[in-house]
């Protein structure tokens, strides 16, 4: 498997989307260990923002890891930039971009949804830019090489300032929704 604590000081900011389904059903947390996710609200974009200032709230050195959707990533992306203007030695923001080319969970939860598809940036070429680092794992036109994931996480984790890790993945693969009822909220009848 791959580690993403350092022990529990580590925090892990989920975005919103898919992604938010995706670790819910594969992150292995230890005991203690601190995760950041916006619920219920959509807001796209939430985990890098949670991620700067989980860092930064807490004494230095500290590390946060963000997990978010290409998608989501994109609406906050310039808040890098702050990071690395306010960071403290031995910081550390390990950005993990899961790449679908889409906006996965309006695409596949919404019949008939349109303008899903996506371009986006050269995530590490935009860390670098930011002065930070990154490697990209994976590629849509060849199989995953053994071990590319492991060293990619590795690389990450040992990281300090901005690291962005930038995992290709296949566009179709998708996280199936549980079912959910929420019951917390009493209907009033209008007469």
């Amino acid at each position: 498997g791959y580690s993403l604590c350092a022990g529990v000081d580590t925090v892990i900011a989920v975005d919103t989307g898919d992604i938010t389904l995706w670790s819910s059903l594969c992150l292995s947390l230890p005991q203690g260990a601190r995760v950041l996710s916006s619920e219920r609200l959509g807001t796209m974009g939430y985990s890098l923002c949670a991620g700067v200032a989980a860092t930064l709230a807490r004494p230095s050195p500290a590390r946060t890891v963000v997990v978010a959707g290409d998608g989501g990533i994109q609406m906050t992306l310039v808040e890098m930039s702050t990071f690395v203007q306010h960071k403290r030695p031995g910081d550390a923001l390990v950005v993990i971009v899961f790449d679908n080319s889409m906006l996965g969970r309006v695409a596949f939860g919404f019949v008939g949804s349109k303008g899903c598809e996506l371009e986006g940036p050269d995530f590490v070429a935009l860390a670098k830019a930011y002065g930070g680092d990154g490697v990209r794992v994976g590629d849509r036109k060849r199989q995953l090489e053994d071990g590319e994931v492991a060293r990619g996480v590795a690389t990450a984790m040992a990281a300090t300032g901005l690291f962005v890790l930038h995992v290709m993945i296949d566009p179709e693969l998708k996280a199936d929704m549980a079912k959910f009822t929420d019951e917390s909220i009493a209907l009033m009848e209008s007469g």
